[in-house]
């Protein structure tokens, strides 16, 4: 049922904003924190909004990294720790079951091996613990494998790229063939592709899909933005967006085979329905397919190259945001310019240190706080002014008409039409078994939502004050931009180009 409204929220919504973003960064040759200025001054902290809502979400993200390095490190060892009860860290009600007594009930040696061992996960919210020492050590490697991956900027970092992009594809078609060649894989993929109508009428699964959508192709957090802004500026930027698009959900729906397969088999060695052992988010990724590919021949081959690939796919996202991070900050402050690598590296102190509050023994609480309201209402709402600033006050028409001048293309019917819809079902956060938080989750998740529209609210005020005349004539001034002489010069798509061309006007407002 998910598949439905996730393909819909794809052609709707995704690949229309993507190349909507694409555009703005390649046209005006500028990052989030400035390019906004440069077609709704009103609006122009859009941008921030964005780098806000990129930096919670980058806090959470590489704590995962440091997750799945603790996986990878115990993929080493024979047998697998996630597989057996009987350890230190195991509970009474540590339970490995098996397809011949699938009536028993307890706690499976994965979940407890990932709660107990991996987090040393406290009971409650309230209870925050003592760092953990070993996650510590490993989200501080992560962030210096990251630095080291960016610190010479964007040339370096798409050297890096080659590898980080191509490698999951392998390690995906493997686990692909291996998995549906298991007993019982066809059970999964049939439960995968299934249509189940109740819950297609349910908000969650579509605002579900929708913020999908948002994370996987980082809409509205600002590194499409950012990358683009290098590109050259004739490049065929509509096709591009519908090339990265396609590519990426159409791997994220290939994945699906590779995970439900896997489910399957899991389903019916445990005798099983598949509806048991479905589970989505950490648990998924850390506790039930892990669990799946112990169980096969060479478990510990099939462990490392799946946490391998995990590593690779986290290296790509953790190098796109702290790009975007470190191009909004010169952009604002371009005499920052050769002093780069230094503005990465308090970057990435900065979110190493915060990330802290993550690897404590009550830090998976705050983990899902970040996680929950770092791409919520928050990240919707600033799309939705991202989509204002550009189609309206800006001028959609106008807009498109600068980016098929500068490719050199028209631009069909198709891509005039950026829409944003969005189905979202608000409720509290929870934890453990639908277990509200404590008063204290729900409001620090307001305050990080609040923080992202602040990012908005704060410059437009700062800049309504700056502004001189009457309060009509200030938000005139602000809305709409006048056009440049580059577009009173060019009228028509099939003008020539001169070699001005390439390089961008100053913005006409700052």
């Amino acid at each position: 049922a998910f598949l439905i409204p996730y393909l819909m929220f794809l052609f709707i919504c995704g690949i229309p904003l993507m190349a909507m973003e694409l555009s703005l960064g390649q046209y005006f040759r500028q990052g989030p924190t400035t390019v906004f200025y440069s077609i709704c001054p009103i609006l122009g902290g859009t941008g921030y909004a964005m780098l806000t809502s990129l930096f919670l979400s980058g806090v959470c993200y590489i704590v995962i990294f440091a997750w799945v390095l603790f996986f990878l490190i115990a993929s080493f060892m024979n047998p697998l720790p996630w597989t057996t009860c009987g350890n230190s860290w195991n509970t009474i009600d540590c339970y490995a079951r098996n397809g011949t007594d699938s009536n028993m009930s307890g706690v499976s040696p994965s979940q407890e091996f990932f709660e107990h061992r991996v987090l040393q996960m406290t009971d409650h919210p309230n209870d925050f613990g003592p760092l953990n020492w070993e996650l510590t050590l490993l989200l501080f490697a992560a962030w210096v494998l990251i630095y080291f991956c960016v610190f010479k900027g964007i040339k370096w970092s798409g050297k890096v790229v080659y590898f980080t992009a191509t490698f999951p594809y392998l390690v995906l078609i493997i686990l692909f063939f291996r998995g549906v060649t298991l007993d019982g894989a066809g059970n999964g993929i049939s439960y995968y592709l299934r249509v189940d109508i109740d819950k297609l009428k349910q908000a969650r699964t579509w605002g579900n899909a929708g913020t999908q959508i948002f994370y996987s192709l980082v809409t509205a957090f600002g590194p499409l933005i950012t990358l683009a802004s290098y590109n050259k500026r004739s490049n065929n930027v509509i096709r591009d967006a519908t090339v990265i698009s396609l590519v990426n959900c159409g791997t994220s729906f290939f994945s699906g085979f590779v995970v439900f397969s896997v489910l399957g088999y899991i389903a019916k060695q445990q005798g099983l329905p598949v509806t048991e052992v479905v589970t989505q988010g950490p648990g998924l990724v850390f506790m039930v397919y892990p669990a799946g590919l112990a169980t096969l021949p060479g478990s510990n081959f099939w462990s490392i190259i799946f946490f391998l690939m995990l590593i690779t796919l986290g290296l790509d996202s953790a190098m796109a945001q702290t790009e975007a991070f470190t191009t909004g900050a010169v952009d604002i402050w371009p005499k920052l310019q050769p002093y780069k690598i230094w503005i990465t590296l308090i970057i990435c102190v900065v979110m190493c240190i915060l990330g802290l509050t993550c690897v404590t023994t009550g830090g998976f609480y705050i983990f899902n706080l970040f996680n929950w309201y770092s791409a919520g209402l928050g990240l919707f709402i600033t799309a939705c002014f991202e989509i204002a600033a550009v189609s309206y006050f800006y001028g959609g028409n106008r807009f498109i008409r600068n980016i098929a001048r500068i490719t050199n293309r028209p631009v069909s019917l198709y891509w005039k039409m950026i829409v944003l819809f969005s189905c979202i079902n608000y409720y509290p956060i929870v934890y453990g078994n639908d277990i509200p938080y404590p008063w204290w989750g729900e409001f620090m998740g307001w305050l990080m939502t609040i923080l992202i529209w602040s990012g908005i609210i704060i410059p437009a005020i700062y800049q309504l004050f700056k502004t001189e005349g009457t309060i009509k004539e200030r938000f005139l001034k602000l809305s709409f931009v006048p056009k440049t002489q580059e577009e009173l010069e060019n009228h028509d798509l099939g003008c020539a180009m001169d070699e001005g061309d390439e390089e961008i006007p100053p913005p006409p407002y700052k």
